[in-house]
């Protein structure tokens, strides 16, 4: 009988060892998945910090600010995105208005962006194009996007312009 006490006090024994193991590997495990969140969290702010300076140092240099050889490289490649995605953009808000409709300034009826007339009092509309036509464009020094002549920036890339 006390042979079978040891043999049981034995296993006992051993179980608690194996619970004990288990118990311990399952606090590494937890404090390990602490320590990564918290550097995804360290390192989500870093980024953060580091778009932000370089927006900054991209603002400075198409601004002129800040005069640095290597950088002006990055920069005209960005601008160039910049152009691209404000084409884009401009590409959307005209497919946007074309179907969008508004009111007659004289009768208050509902037309279409594209009527040249109201269709309820026959009033003359002035559709976007021809308040383009109005407006003389010049080309922006830094992207060559046509803008406005009387812009102080550049609505595509954000350059001060003289």
């Amino acid at each position: 009988m006390s042979d079978l006490q040891a043999k049981l006090g034995g296993s006992l024994n051993k179980i608690q060892d194996s619970l004990q193991q288990g118990k311990q590997k399952f606090q590494a495990v937890q404090e390990m998945g602490q320590y990564k969140k918290e550097i995804q969290d360290i390192s989500e702010a870093r980024s953060s910090l580091i778009l932000k300076l370089g927006e900054e140092t991209y603002q400075k240099i198409r601004t002129g600010e800040l005069q640095d050889v290597k950088l002006r490289d990055y920069v005209l490649e960005i601008a160039k995105l910049d152009s691209q995605i404000y084409r884009a953009q401009k590409a959307l808000e005209e497919l946007n208005q074309k179907g969008a409709t508004k009111t007659c300034s004289n009768c208050g009826g509902t037309i279409d962006s594209s009527d040249k007339f109201c269709g309820f009092c026959g009033e003359k509309q002035e559709t976007p194009a021809e308040l383009n036509g109005q407006i003389e464009l010049v080309s922006c020094p830094t992207c060559e996007e046509q803008i406005p002549a009387n812009s102080s920036f550049c609505p595509c890339c954000g350059s001060r312009l003289a």
